[in-house]
């Protein structure tokens, strides 16, 4: 089995994380990739659920561990989890034998990583990650002893993204 590549979307919240991966999905949608997202809620506060009638939901409700549901191709999985587990999240997501992988967030995590900037505030505290392969800036900002591109420079960061999806692992 081909090793499947993981890359990571990071910046704090309302920098463009989830427009950015969407765009990523869609560009390896259309070389015909397969791919699966992870997604950190980081914004507090529960999930939202499907309707509590469903017996699935009923099951997980009253105490279930995990609660799948197959139906018309889908699986819909529920699974009670204390810790954001993201080498877990993984190998769930390895289920539909995806060719890469995008992770929105899970900032700490040692993958190659897009990191989107809204500030130099901001650069100053998300320079510290692992493994950056480029630094995405929002119109504006300058950031000093570091290459970056510009948020709406579409066409350098969908190169970066095609390179990146096209070459060797890294």
């Amino acid at each position: 089995m081909e090793t499947i590549k993981i890359l990571q979307i990071v910046g704090f919240k309302n920098s463009g994380k989830t427009t950015l991966l969407t765009r990523f999905m869609e560009t390896a949608l259309k070389s015909n990739k397969q791919v699966s997202t992870i997604k950190h809620h980081g914004h507090g506060g529960d999930l939202e659920m499907p309707e509590h009638g469903t017996d699935s939901m009923r099951f997980f409700e009253k105490g279930a561990a995990s609660s799948l549901a197959y139906g018309n191709g889908v699986v819909q999985l529920h699974l009670q989890t204390k810790q954001a587990e993201l080498q877990k999240f993984i190998r769930l997501s390895q289920l539909a034998e995806p060719d890469l992988i995008l992770i929105e967030g899970f900032k700490k995590a040692d993958f190659p990583k897009v990191v989107l900037v809204r500030n130099v505030d901001d650069w100053q505290e998300l320079q510290k990650l692992s493994k950056i392969e480029l630094v995405i800036v929002h119109k504006g900002v300058m950031l000093e002893k570091i290459k970056s591109v510009e948020l709406d420079n579409e066409k350098e960061i969908d190169n970066f993204f095609i390179q990146w999806m096209e070459g060797e692992n890294r």
